[in-house]
């Protein structure tokens, strides 16, 4: 295992590594986490830090987030309340480093909803955070872990407008797809508007990557293809051509978008769906049309998902599971995993098994999504980048307290290639954070 390390300031500066930082917060106290939400119109652009939602209460409680690293003034929290008011975000928060003599903005903004936040002490800023009022950490640990996570996913990102910018016509069609999962669906007014885009663009792209991965062998790009007989493909599954992991990642994105959405309908409409059509008096009125005009993989994964006790909380746990956990566990330590999945999710660990089922239930495939390959004890949800499987490997050796074995031999795996999968993909991860784009 290589001893190259990738290391954090434990000062963020300021711009991404403080919105990261922040961010990170949030998603170890258990939110649902989108960054960097752009809407753009010829004349505008509307460029969002960081929205949460917080899953752990009767209603969800959704906030505005805005990180400012340097100066800052009153007409940038007033433009902060205004998105407020056009998103129908009845919460916000602005986060700051220090003052600027306008200690008094707390109480002036705090009628308005918004809440100003100053973080100028990062050995305390998760107390700092919880004496807010927006969640107790669950483990300081989790913030590096999560910063991490934002930076491969912004690597990600920019290796795709890289690629684009190219003429690669899979990165066009991935860069197409990140702007329609990240930033169009969230415009939505209504789960189900959103269900509609979020399913239309993934019918556009079932097969990203590999059509992708053919483009890169030198055949047409096709996202309908079906052929895994791809010499780049197969290499993709080795931890190499990070362009095609990217595109897997936004695959994934796409069906976690579609769970979440999933959740706020089932929390919005408790009752189900509305009959497509009723009778207002003389009329008869169409209501709920988008809906009924949806998959019925989906609508068989609803009834599914109203059934499960806890499933409020089921698309943070696989935000959780996907980016921070690698999309997988170590099956002989079952027990233990499931235990730190319940803590930071909030989910029973008798339920883990159930939610665990989820994208199976919405995305059903031939011999389901999750898989052991080989004699390993890593049982993994298909398709995960082996760059997020090192964030999730590296987070074990955190969570076992094993820092100082650098080979991971304390964790005594019942399987024979344990220690050297988790190896390699903690070396595939710390090769692509220290590379340049």
């Amino acid at each position: 295992m290589s001893r190259q390390v990738v290391e954090l300031p434990d000062i963020p500066g300021a711009g991404e590594e403080l919105e990261d930082y922040v961010a990170a917060l949030f998603q170890a106290s258990g939110h649902f986490v989108e960054k960097q939400i752009v809407e753009s119109d010829p004349a505008d652009l509307l460029e969002l830090d960081i929205v949460t939602t917080d899953y752990a209460h009767e209603e969800p409680v959704r906030r505005l987030i805005e990180v400012k690293g340097g100066k800052w003034g009153y007409t940038d929290l007033f433009k902060v309340v205004g998105w407020m008011h056009y998103l129908e975000i009845q919460r916000g928060a602005f986060f700051i480093t220090r003052w600027d003599d306008r200690a008094t903005a707390p109480s002036r903004m705090g009628p308005l909803g918004l809440d100003v936040v100053c973080v100028d002490d990062f050995e305390a800023a998760p107390e700092h955070f919880a004496e807010k009022g927006f969640g107790t950490v669950a483990a300081r640990e989790l913030i590096e872990l999560w910063r991490h996570s934002y930076g491969v996913e912004r690597r990600f990102v920019k290796i795709i407008h890289r690629e684009a910018k190219r003429g690669e016509e899979g990165a066009r069609a991935a860069k197409t797809y990140h702007r329609q999962i990240n930033d169009g669906t969230f415009f939505a007014r209504a789960p189900e508007e959103s269900l509609a885009m979020l399913y239309e663009a993934y019918g556009e792209h079932p097969k990203l990557t590999r059509g992708y991965a053919h483009e890169l062998d030198g055949v047409a790009f096709d996202p309908q293809s079906e052929s895994a007989d791809s010499a780049s493909y197969r290499a993709m599954f080795e931890g190499k051509y990070p362009e095609l992991q990217a595109c897997a990642y936004l695959e994934h994105r796409a069906r976690l978008s579609i769970l979440k959405a999933a959740v706020d309908y089932a929390l919005a409409h408790p009752d189900g769906a509305p009959e497509p059509l009723l009778k207002d008096g003389k009329r008869w009125v169409f209501e709920g049309l988008t809906y009924h005009a949806l998959p019925s993989t989906f609508h068989r994964g609803m009834t599914w998902l109203r059934e499960q006790p806890s499933f409020r909380r089921y698309a943070t746990f696989w935000q959780q599971l996907l980016w921070g956990w690698g999309g997988f566990y170590l099956d002989d330590r079952e027990e233990q995993e499931f235990e730190w999945m319940s803590k930071y999710s909030g989910i029973p660990t008798d339920e883990i098994p159930m939610v665990l089922e989820a994208f199976d239930q919405f995305f059903p495939i031939p011999g389901g999504w999750f898989t052991t390959a080989g004699a390993t004890d890593m049982r993994m949800v298909k398709m995960v980048p082996w760059i997020f499987q090192g964030i999730g490997a590296h987070h074990r050796r955190v969570q076992y307290g094993l820092n100082d074995q650098p080979n991971l031999s304390a964790l005594n795996p019942s399987s024979w290639y344990t220690l050297s999968d988790l190896g390699k993909r903690i070396n595939c991860t710390v090769e692509f954070l220290l590379s340049s784009i």
